[in-house]
């Protein structure tokens, strides 16, 4: 990869310094029993079996955590004494994402915004096991772009495909969502920023496996001019979000739930919107799988090396090869993570 233009001497978005920021894995593909030690490092701490509080002796439950393919992750971020709350994801599907926000202790916290990445199902299908908003209000989730509207074809079934479906606007308000489209990068909860839409600048190609469907969905207005005469096209993931936090002493925290745009791109956009060079963590998915090839999962892990984040959490879509090979290049400072760990990233 070439070496990167330097950042623009101004931000593109004055992002806030976060004293604190907590992500805790609600959903994602992994689950894992009480037997990895937690981690109490410089800049994290990660816990491996988050302990919700009650009365009486600890008992173990009934109900248990669930693992499926999909994500949602949740961001609690601190600034002096304000506290913010942001839901990335929905996971795929509702019985999960409310089970695990209630064994979690999550269900009654209530969710300032919510960001939802791309429009595939294994991303916004469980959106009706959030809970409603007590005191009735619409709880503001933001989205890259209309094309996360659009029906789809998951193109692993076979030359024709799977249908997909399209996430349903009214079905969302009707759950208590405000959608915001926002292809600018925008402030979540006043806490965290978006990177808005993420140029492909490194070596990495948009590898999306779906096709969509222009105006089934999806208003046609909303999308781009040379997107509206198709029947079928193949997607490039141009709406795609990436969750961000700036954390004080440490730098950013990025959070790539499905890096179909690529996730050096998206590390690389987050600097730019930010300003902020130093990279502390990247969190999330990096779909370094089908369509994309081995021998790209491991050049993608060589040049992570070379960005040297203190930490690299690959999650949900990422893939065995660049997993593996970004362990042997950053031994130490790769976390596989489990369904309900929570990391604390604070000086």
């Amino acid at each position: 990869m070439a070496t990167p233009a330097p950042l623009p001497t101004e931000p593109l978005l004055q992002v806030p310094v976060v004293d604190r920021l907590s992500v805790q894995v609600v959903v994602d593909a992994a689950t894992f029993g009480p037997f990895l030690p937690d981690i109490d490092e410089p800049g994290l701490k990660l816990e491996r079996t988050v302990r919700v509080p009650g009365n009486g002796a600890p008992v173990m439950s009934r109900k248990s955590l669930i693992a499926e393919f999909g994500l949602c992750l949740w961001a609690q971020s601190q600034i002096a004494a304000t506290t913010r709350n942001v839901l990335v994801d929905f996971a795929y599907t509702s019985n999960a994402l409310a089970n695990n926000l209630e064994l979690l202790g999550l269900a009654d916290s209530r969710i300032d915004a919510s960001m939802l990445s791309h429009g595939h199902l294994d991303h916004y299908g469980g959106f009706t096991g959030v809970p409603a908003r007590a005191d009735g209000s619409l709880l503001p989730l933001v989205s890259g772009g209309e094309e996360a509207f659009c029906e789809r074809m998951a193109m692993l079934g076979g030359p024709k495909g799977v249908l997909m479906g399209a996430l349903d606007r009214d079905a969302l308000l009707q759950a208590g969502f405000d959608v915001q489209i926002r292809p600018e990068p925008a402030l979540l909860a006043g806490h965290g920023f978006t990177t808005g839409t993420i140029p492909l600048e490194s070596q990495e190609r948009a590898a999306i496996p779906t096709q969509m469907r222009p105006g089934t969905g999806c208003e046609l207005t909303g999308l781009a001019p040379a997107k509206r005469g198709f029947p079928m096209l193949p997607d490039d993931g141009e709406h795609e979000l990436a969750a961000c936090y700036n954390v004080r002493g440490l730098g950013l925290v990025v959070i790539v739930s499905c890096g179909h745009r690529g996730v050096l791109n998206s590390v690389r956009r987050a600097q730019v919107v930010s300003g902020v060079s130093k990279v502390h963590a990247v969190m999330g998915g990096f779909h370094l799988v089908r369509p994309r090839t081995a021998a790209e999962a491991v050049e993608t892990a060589a040049l992570m090396s070379e960005l040297a984040p203190a930490w690299l959490i690959p999650m949900h879509c990422t893939g065995e090869d660049f997993t593996s090979e970004a362990e042997r290049l950053m031994p130490n400072r790769v976390i596989r993570p489990y369904v309900g760990n929570r990391f604390t990233f604070a000086a």
